[in-house]
């Protein structure tokens, strides 16, 4: 794919300058049409590829935790289309352009109306889109980019497509007034991912804009597959444990601080497929 000099507007950050932009749309697919799923995905048309500011794409198709916590979850979202971007800019100029209507039905009638059926047959109820501004970006080369601007993937509508890559998240419930403090943990933590096999990418999720899920950031980690994620796993804290605040000046207080964690973080583990990189990676 040709390189492209970014033309679009960045948008502003409050804390951590945001250095990417990340819509997800967030599917609940009914049990037993997750393959009927993901081909109608396979099938469409889109130039996501060759668009000026894209950078990675992909569904992930949400697989089973290891360890106690394996058996539960708290939603019944299974997947969730990832788009990452340069910037809101770009974000903003695909959504209001022709390739977004190609991208959804083509803008006719009889496409709008055929993929209203299909989701209809496919999912739960509409899917519930998540904004997010991305930080702290690690990218390394990507490891296959498309010639053209989608992804040409023979599915058959019965048997699941298979993973392209294995993604990692933490959803983080951070206390109103630290978030500042949380981005700050991360910024100053000390990871080694750069330096294992198999790792893509990585960046910190910033909700921009409210959502009754709770969640405010997140981690996300792009992974050859999960063998290795787990090797890098086994040898560090999970997405790399963020380094201590350091300490005050004066004695020791006895009061422990408050947590800036509303809740114990949420780990969540997918497969990618239809994967789609950019020159730049991720």
């Amino acid at each position: 794919m040709a390189s492209r000099a970014s033309s679009c507007s960045a948008a502003t950050a409050p804390m951590l300058t945001a250095e990417r932009y990340v819509a997800t749309n967030r599917f609940r697919v009914k049990e037993g049409r997750e393959a009927s799923f993901e081909k109608r995905w396979a099938d469409r048309s889109s130039r996501l590829g060759l668009l000026d500011g894209f950078r990675f794409f992909c569904m992930m198709r949400r697989v089973e935790r290891d360890g106690p916590k394996a058996s539960s979850y708290e939603d019944d979202i299974n997947y969730i289309s990832c788009t990452v971007w340069e910037n809101q800019g770009c974000f903003d100029a695909w959504k209001s352009g022709d390739a977004f209507k190609e991208a959804h039905g083509g803008g006719t009638i009889g496409g709008i109306a055929s993929m209203l059926v299909a989701t209809a047959m496919n999912t739960k109820g509409k899917p519930k889109a998540a904004m997010w501004e991305g930080v702290l970006p690690v990218s390394m080369a990507p490891t296959g980019i498309a010639d053209g601007g989608w992804r040409q993937v023979q599915a058959d509508g019965v048997s699941k497509l298979e993973g392209d890559c294995f993604l990692a998240m933490n959803r983080f419930t951070v206390a109103e007034g630290s978030e500042a403090a949380f981005e700050q943990r991360f910024a100053n933590r000390q990871s080694t991912l750069e330096s294992f096999d198999g790792f893509q990418g990585f960046l910190l999720l910033r909700r921009d804009g409210a959502d009754p899920d709770g969640v405010n950031y997140s981690t996300w980690s792009v992974w050859r597959d999960r063998a290795a994620f787990q090797a890098w796993q086994g040898a560090e804290k999970p997405q790399g444990k963020p380094a201590a605040a350091p300490a005050a000046d004066g004695p020791p207080s006895a009061k422990k601080p408050p947590s800036i964690y509303v809740k114990p973080p949420v780990p969540l583990f997918y497969e990618g497929i239809l994967m789609l990189e950019s020159e730049a990676g991720v």
